[in-house]
C-alpha cells in the first residue's frame, strides 16, 4: 500500500493539529480557571506574549486573547503538518498513536524545557505537570487524524479482527 499523497497528509495534519490544539487550549483554559486566583484567559495571554512582548506585556495589559488564539492555532497547525510528514514511516495505527503521544511530549520538552527558559520565561509560571499532560493529549489526539490513512488504509481503527475490509459496493 502506497503512502498517502503529500497534500492529503498536510491537510490531515493541519486540520488535526487545529482541532487538537483547540481541545488543548480549552482544557488549559479550564485548568487555569480552577486555580486559586486563576483566570481562564491567562494561557492565551501567555501565548500572545510570544509576539506581543513577553511577561512585561502581560503585566501592562498589552496582550490580546485573540492574538493568543491565533498564535496557538498557527503553532498547532504547524505541529500537525510536521507530524504529517512523518506518518508514511508509521505502519500501524498503534504506532501512529504511540509516536503521536511521544511527539506531544517532545513538543513539551522543546517548548517548556529548552525555549521557554531562554526566550519566553513567562511559561515557567505554567503548571508544568499539567502542561506535559496536555501536550501528550495533543499528540495523541493529533495521531487520530492519521488513523486508517495511507499505508494503514486497510487497518481497522482499533486493529481488532480481520485486517481486510469488505469490498466497496
Amino acid at each position: 500500500m502506497a503512502a498517502e499523497p503529500l497534500p492529503g497528509r498536510l491537510t490531515r495534519g493541519a486540520i488535526g493539529g487545529l482541532v487538537s490544539g483547540m481541545v488543548f487550549a480549552g482544557a488549559t483554559m479550564w485548568f487555569s480557571s480552577t486555580m486559586p486566583n486563576g483566570k481562564a484567559e491567562m494561557p492565551l495571554h501567555m501565548i500572545a506574549s510570544i509576539v506581543q512582548g513577553g511577561k512585561e506585556a502581560i503585566m501592562a495589559g498589552q496582550t490580546s486573547v485573540g492574538v493568543g488564539l491565533a498564535v496557538h492555532a498557527a503553532l498547532s497547525i504547524v505541529f500537525g503538518v510536521v507530524f504529517g510528514l512523518v506518518t508514511p514511516m508509521l505502519r500501524t495505527n498503534g504506532t501512529v498513536a504511540l509516536v503521536g503521544t511521544v511527539y506531544g511530549g517532545l513538543i513539551y520538552v522543546v517548548n517548556f524545557l529548552i525555549l521557554s527558559p531562554l526566550l519566553f520565561p513567562v511559561f515557567g509560571d505554567a503548571n508544568q505537570p499539567f502542561e506535559l499532560f496536555a501536550h501528550l493529549v495533543f499528540g495523541t489526539l493529533l495521531s487520530f487524524s492519521f488513523y486508517g490513512s495511507g499505508v494503514r488504509r486497510n487497518e481497522g481503527f482499533l486493529a481488532i479482527g480481520s485486517a481486510e475490509r469488505a469490498p466497496a459496493r
